[in-house]
């Protein structure tokens, strides 16, 4: 485990050997800013301006997440999790303290890497966003719209459903962005009122030379301003929307376990976030996700369904799309989005390496440990029985009050045949049997 003190605008003076990192948002008498926090764009168009605590509830869920992409994670499997130690400026630092258990817990719940927060007092609070002439459109939700598959389906089915749906998402780049904006094109085709606001948060400069890339805690990031934004809007309804098996994100191999896999939306960590948030705003905050009780290749259908099937060859999913603008073909959310696309029938993006057929992509290490790990856990997941299941993956336990244990192994075991079905077709899937 790799330990890391963290101060954010140089508001304590720690004793730390080396020195702290410093994680600035705004310019201190110690140095310039280097991690750039804009909320203005999510919030400008809100009834009312925000209140210091709404304020701080903002920048703490944004200083958390840039403290993750300051602190790199090791390399090997022992040195992967992180303990970190941040000092956090806020408005009231006495109630932030009391709220730091959950906060812990939630970053852990993300990330799987410890967190001690300490609560600082800000000297120089920045002000409140300034309000727009025009408010956001009239709305009764509130989703969040990232420029992948599920999250586009899930907005989708919203405004099929005849929800007024407001979008929040993150500024981007690339494909990406190229992404988000064809999917705003298509929902506002289908509701004239729907918008879309983005929130800025990224490192500036070479402040970080080695940034993490993993990112866990962007997610509780998005769903803080989300329901910020549904609170003060008054619709208190935040939509996260990802497939079931996504959701709760069962590691491939025993070395993925923990930070290695992702938690964005598993149902039991969205309850935590929600009665934070439900504590902070003091609002009825629900935060809810249409497609639990879905596969992803069944989200790809109802998009079909929906109409949509062209414009879903559009969204990203790959873990390296930032970087490259293509889809690699080889890391685990490209091929489960291939699986989805070709169980459905319909028309995907172009991938780079064709993982399933072409045995000569398996000379690449990485290509072929994701592949057998992707096999094996749909085979056990097919194969094992319940009890096993259980005891193998104690993620499935993860389903909260909206996915009990018999629905959660159900779904799971109809995602597997449905993997199978696409996989076995191919040549590398004997090979990596």
């Amino acid at each position: 485990m790799t330990s890391y003190t963290v101060v954010v605008n140089d508001c304590a003076a720690v004793p730390v050997v080396g020195g702290p990192i410093s994680v600035r948002t705004r310019n201190t008498q110690h140095g310039d800013r280097n991690f750039l926090l804009n909320f203005d764009y999510a919030t400008a168009g809100l009834p009312r301006q925000l209140t210091e605590r709404e304020m701080d509830w903002l920048e703490v869920a944004g200083q958390i997440f840039a403290v993750d992409m300051a602190c790199k994670r090791g390399d090997g499997d022992l040195s992967w999790a992180r303990d970190i130690t941040a000092h956090l400026p806020v408005r009231d630092p006495a109630y932030w303290q009391s709220q730091s258990p959950a906060l812990q817990e939630i970053f852990g719940d993300f990330t799987s890497d410890r967190i001690h927060l300490h609560f600082e007092s800000e000297p120089n609070p920045s002000p409140a966003p300034r309000q727009r002439s025009q408010p956001f459109p009239d709305h009764d939700c509130v989703a969040l719209v990232s420029g992948g598959v599920d999250s586009f389906v899930g907005a989708v089915g919203l405004i099929a459903d005849g929800r007024r749906t407001l979008a929040v998402s993150h500024t981007a780049a690339g494909a990406t962005t190229r992404a988000q904006s064809r999917v705003e094109e298509v929902l506002v085709g289908m509701y004239s009122g729907f918008e879309r606001v983005g929130l800025s948060a990224a490192k500036q400069g070479n402040s970080f030379p080695d940034p993490e890339k993993s990112q866990r805690s962007r997610s509780f990031l998005f769903l803080a301003v989300s329901a910020l934004v549904a609170s003060v809007g008054g619709t208190n309804e935040v939509f996260i929307n990802e497939n079931g098996p996504m959701a709760i994100h069962l590691p491939m191999t025993a070395a993925r376990i923990g930070s290695l896999s992702t938690h964005t939306a598993a149902p039991a960590v969205l309850e935590r976030v929600e009665a934070l948030a439900r504590m902070v705003l003091g609002s009825n905050i629900t935060i809810r996700n249409t497609l639990l009780a879905m596969t992803k290749p069944e989200v790809v259908e109802r998009g079909v369904q929906l109409g949509v099937g062209g414009p879903l060859a559009e969204t990203v999913s790959c873990w390296s799309i930032g970087r490259t603008s293509r889809h690699c073909g080889v890391c685990a959310p490209c091929l489960i989005r291939r699986i989805s696309f070709e169980w459905c029938g319909t028309s995907d993006c172009v991938y780079d390496r064709d993982t399933f057929g072409d045995p000569a992509v398996l000379d690449s290490e990485s290509a072929s440990d994701n592949l057998t790990h992707l096999i094996r856990l749909v085979e056990d997941l097919a194969s094992k029985s319940d009890l096993d299941l259980q005891l193998d993956y104690p993620e499935l336990l993860n389903g909260g009050r909206s996915l009990p244990l018999g629905q959660n192994i159900a779904l799971h075991r109809r995602w597997a045949d449905q993997a199978l079905g696409v996989l076995s077709a191919y040549p590398n899937y004997q090979a990596r049997r």
